[in-house]
């Protein structure tokens, strides 16, 4: 789930208006409060892709493909 965010583009990056990203981001959490099923979806579906793309064997992977593809042709 992504909260608008609009930012300062220097840092230290904070949000322009603090307020409304408060509200923003506290009704996207009361949203998800609101809609256990959603809730249940999105664990779900974050915990395949971190099964997917950040277990060990999926870094070994990532990792043997990046050597392959630095070996000289």
């Amino acid at each position: 789930m992504l909260v608008p965010l609009e930012q300062q583009d220097q840092a230290p990056f904070e949000p322009v208006d603090p307020r409304k990203f408060s509200a923003d981001l506290a009704a996207a959490i009361n949203g998800l409060l609101a809609e256990p099923q959603l809730r249940q979806r999105m664990a779900k579906a974050g915990r395949e892709r971190v099964e997917r793309q950040f277990s060990w064997p999926a870094i070994a992977g990532q990792t043997a493909e990046l050597y392959a593809s630095l070996r000289p042709q």
